[in-house]
């Protein structure tokens, strides 16, 4: 199945580059589905929490959302 992943990989590393006070871009990727076995969204790997807050978070609050994401960006790599 194709997956929205290689497009979410290339914007985690875009943020990893960003300036540490700029603020970090949306990780959606357009996919809305919520995996049944864990609270992850199959599209960006966000939890319900994170995806629902987003935009309250400060600039910092988002850039630990997005390492979260590519801890479980590598996680997959590793399942795959």
């Amino acid at each position: 199945m194709m997956t929205p992943w290689t497009a979410l990989r290339q914007r985690w590393q875009q943020v990893q580059h960003a300036p540490a006070g700029a603020d970090c871009p949306s990780p959606c990727m357009s996919v809305c589905v919520m995996k049944t076995d864990v609270d992850e969204c199959w599209g960006c790997l966000r939890s319900i929490e994170e995806v629902s807050f987003w935009s309250l978070y400060t600039p910092v609050e988002r850039r630990q959302v997005w390492q979260r994401i590519g801890l479980r960006i590598q996680a997959q790599a590793s399942e795959t």
